[in-house]
């Protein structure tokens, strides 16, 4: 009796941890046990408008390094991720890059255009399909910008009286689609 009752009772618990589909890795190779993926896209991660190469030796941990155009020149980024869920459809993640994260660019005098570089930390989401190695990625980043890029937006605005038609925001967000090899 009291197994029956018991077994009555994991039943849904049963029923719904076969619900669950691992969706399939970027890609495996069979000599390394490394995935590795390439996306395109805009923001910090991809070097501004650009490419992204990402390679996991591990489902939670991922190096990535990405090259692209920043209005006034080539940037890079290379950094760290973090998936905490890297088997669900849904997988957020953590990262940590060093490398571009601030542009000044002046229409009619590219003399005071400068790429500026540091560190930025983001918080983003991966969107995996269920059969495909092929995904979505979205993050939020926190620049954390040199000094120097305050200093010179304010000396702009100051000695040349040159208004920026917009001002650079604080965060960035960045997205890009990403492809398994």
């Amino acid at each position: 009796m009291r197994t029956t009752l018991l077994s009555l009772l994991a039943m849904p618990i049963m029923a719904f941890a076969q619900d669950y589909v691992q969706p399939a890795p970027a890609v495996l190779s069979s000599k390394t046990g490394t995935e590795v993926n390439l996306g395109i896209g805009l923001g910090l991660d991809y070097g501004g408008i650009g490419g992204h190469v990402e390679l996991l030796p591990d489902p939670h941990f991922a190096g990535f390094a990405g090259l692209g155009y920043v209005l006034v020149g080539f940037g890079y980024n290379v950094g760290v991720v973090g998936r905490i869920f890297p088997n669900s459809r849904v997988c957020p993640f953590v990262s940590a890059m060093y490398g571009y994260n601030g542009v000044i660019k002046v229409e009619g005098a590219s003399k005071y255009d400068k790429i500026y570089y540091g560190p930025s930390f983001g918080l983003g989401l991966e969107f995996h399909k269920r059969s495909s190695k092929n995904f979505w990625r979205v993050e939020f980043l926190l620049p954390v910008r040199p000094n120097e890029f305050q200093d010179d937006l304010d000396a702009l605005k100051r000695n040349l009286a040159i208004v920026f038609e917009t001002e650079p925001p604080p965060f960035g967000i960045s997205g890009g689609y990403h492809f398994g090899l």
